[in-house]
């Protein structure tokens, strides 16, 4: 039988006349909790900022113990410890986020290569002095901003060389920036003809029109993607503007243009991740999916586990300038400039390889986008069609985004989905079928 006594107080936290290592330790770490969850608090109720309060404690009691004559080395050296991971996160993460919601400091799971460190932003301004001054001027406040990349293939005059049987996919993603209001944007110009019809689009249109932000990056494409398909071409230079402006420190949402934003995809970000990216998934394995296996010949011991998931897709892409970040964007640069390679996979297998044996991962955060808010086209097409389609029956919210990453008639595609959702024909995209081939579900 269980027997209620009188509740008896608490012990004491520690005992202050005892002075061994062991016990400062303890009593160090006690202190380091409370202080912790009342940063929390205070935080949350706005009464402090922790840069000037609980840095400040342990910067206090450091020099306490250093004066003291050394008192204990470790007690001393965790006191530092702690004063650096809550320096650390003041400085990287803003007044905003000085406490992490379980009350401990945020610290990295391990040191990254030095390799891999951003360089100072004054440094890489003085190197890319052009590049700085289109990204200051055409950022948010939040220092973030959309980059692309186009080149006179995307104007489509020939229909060889722009595979997808035509249309000025250019010109309907300017459209497309202006209908969603995308005016922190920045498209870097690859050859003369792309940069004589933007000159001339904006001459015919007007001093009053829609602003399209451009310049010409002066940037080498490297030379191991020079007998590559055009589409790795561009795509190796992006890894190389990617490291200019995180190091500059704008996070940066990278787009390709074969896409359809309905809406402004700032305003869909959680920004609680080094990188925030759509996905090449059509149903759960989106987000992570966990499959087994049997091996009878190992009987009882033959099951096993796995995850299985899809890649990201860095055609919309949007990436916090972090240390991390930076690590699998300069690790992927550095493997498509040594040989051949499409930038995509290179860049997941960087993302996604977990450590081991002598291998680190660069130890990035990633958040998938919801996939019905940026949308695939298999999953509008194909496996989700009932829901979006027929448009008059659609029970499927309006996304925020639509990729034409699975089906070759992009430009065709792109333009029912503006003419459904801009333009009202609400069954403009009922007549394609769900896969590439006609009468496919």
């Amino acid at each position: 039988m269980l027997i209620r006594g009188r509740s008896s107080p608490p012990p004491p936290l520690w005992d202050s006349n005892r002075h061994d290592p062991d016990s400062i330790l303890r009593e160090g770490d006690t202190l380091q909790k409370q202080l912790d969850e009342w940063c929390v608090r205070a935080t949350s109720a706005l009464v402090v900022d922790r840069t000037k309060t609980s840095a400040s404690l342990c910067g206090r009691l450091q020099r306490q113990l250093g004066a003291s004559g050394g008192g204990d080395a470790a007690a001393s050296s965790v006191v530092a410890a702690n004063t650096a991971s809550i320096s650390g996160a003041a400085s990287s993460n803003g007044a905003a986020a000085q406490c992490d919601p379980n009350g401990h400091p945020v610290t990295t799971v391990a040191p990254i290569n030095p390799k891999y460190l951003m360089r100072p932003a004054a440094e890489v301004e003085k190197e890319n002095p052009e590049f700085a001054s289109q990204l200051a001027a055409h950022s948010n406040d939040k220092r973030e901003i959309m980059l692309a990349l186009a080149n006179a293939v995307m104007i489509c005059k020939n229909t060889t060389i722009c595979w997808w049987n035509g249309g000025n996919i250019l010109e309907s993603f300017l459209e497309i920036l202006e209908r969603s209001n995308v005016t922190n944007h920045l498209i870097g110009v690859t050859d003369e003809e792309t940069a004589k019809y933007l000159q001339d689009r904006a001459a015919s249109r007007g001093a009053g029109a829609f602003a399209v932000n451009w310049f010409r990056p002066n940037v080498a494409i490297p030379a191991s993607q020079a007998n590559t398909r055009e589409a790795n071409r561009v795509s190796s230079l992006k890894f190389s503007l990617l490291q200019t402006s995180l190091q500059l420190g704008y996070h940066t949402m990278i787009t390709d243009m074969d896409l359809v934003y309905l809406s402004n995809p700032f305003d869909a970000l959680h920004r609680d991740a080094d990188i925030e990216s759509s996905s090449d998934g059509f149903d759960e394995m989106a987000y992570g999916h966990m499959s087994s296996i049997a091996d009878p010949t190992m009987g009882w011991g033959g099951g096993g586990l796995y995850m299985q998931t899809f890649t990201i897709n860095v055609g919309c892409a949007y990436l916090r300038a972090t240390h991390r970040t930076f690590a699998v964007v300069k690790r992927a640069a550095d493997e498509l400039a040594a040989q051949p390679g499409w930038d995509q996979q290179v860049f997941n297998m960087h993302l996604l390889t977990q450590s081991h044996g002598d291998y680190s991962s660069p130890y990035a955060t990633l958040r998938v986008m919801d996939i019905d808010k940026f949308v695939n086209s298999k999953r509008f097409f194909r496996s989700r069609r009932n829901a979006y389609i027929p448009g008059s029956r659609a029970t499927a919210p309006t996304p925020v985004m639509v990729h034409f990453n699975y089906h070759p008639d992009k430009h065709a595609r792109m333009v029912c989905i503006m003419d459904r959702y801009f333009r009202g024909q609400v069954d403009a995209c009922d007549k394609f079928p769900g896969g590439s081939e006609p009468g496919t579900r």
